[in-house]
């Protein structure tokens, strides 16, 4: 059984009993230890759940108590360069699309400058950031809100973006690999995003270098969707060279 299908197993078991162990996920799988801890691990830092000696428990963040803002807060520094780098390649009078991610939410700072924009988003902080400067047009998208998330999903987000073009789509990514392409710790996120890259000219991925070759529980797209992805130095010199075999611009800041 796949990598993603474990993990799934995984957080539906800790919805229901609150605490898993290695043995179980080993027995269920008939994998190694070391590959069961792995998957833990991944979760762990997606925080979906803390590790336990011998297994783990549910976490506040998969008990539905996400917190944006602690979210958001986490890296900030670097989610604010990649932003700041990001921003110089939008153009007076662009459309652009931002998810709701808390890495794309830092590029609203960066937008002001800017004369005359059209902002396309299904987040609400993005909105707040952009409320002050009515010389940005700012469009969200409706849908069934998550509070926790502070962001509009469901089908009737997912219409409506149908309707829409824009120039460039700025999107996050919960880890991104060559195996497998970008994957998400939601589905419905992830389905709001493949709506705005599918739409866009050009589609810029903004990720920190901890989340190259990690892949979250949920995969949902190849790497093609990307044409650039921005994150910090530090990289191996053989992964950048792979991921642009993939035709995928490589910006480190």
């Amino acid at each position: 059984m796949t990598q993603e299908l474990r993990m799934k197993y995984i957080l539906n078991y800790l919805d229901k009993k609150e605490a898993i162990s290695i043995q179980n996920i080993t027995d269920n799988f008939n994998i190694s230890q070391i590959t069961a801890r792995r998957d833990l691990n991944i979760l762990e830092s997606q925080g979906f759940l803390v590790r336990t000696h011998g297994g783990a428990v549910k976490s506040q963040i998969s008990n539905g108590l996400f917190d944006f803002n602690k979210k958001a807060a986490q890296f900030r520094h670097q989610k604010i360069e990649l932003c700041k780098h990001a921003s110089a390649y939008i153009e007076e009078d662009d459309t652009i699309y931002m998810d709701c991610g808390t890495t794309v939410y830092y590029l609203a700072k960066f937008l002001i400058k800017f004369q005359k924009l059209r902002v396309i988003t299904n987040s609400l902080p993005v909105i707040s950031e952009l409320l002050p400067f009515p010389h940005i047009k700012v469009y969200l998208i409706g849908g069934e809100l998550d509070n926790s998330r502070k962001a509009l999903y469901g089908t009737m987000t997912e219409n409506l973006l149908n309707r829409y073009k824009a120039d460039k789509a700025f999107i996050g990514a919960g880890g991104i690999s060559l195996a497998h392409g970008l994957s998400s710790i939601d589905e419905k996120e992830a389905s709001v995003t493949i709506k705005m890259a599918e739409s866009a000219k050009q589609v810029f991925l903004l990720c920190d270098s901890s989340k190259l070759e990690k892949d979250s529980y949920f995969t949902y797209s190849s790497l093609s969707l990307v044409n650039f992805l921005i994150t910090n130095h530090g990289i191996d010199q053989q992964i950048i060279d792979s991921y642009k075999k993939h035709l995928i611009n490589i910006i480190t800041v």
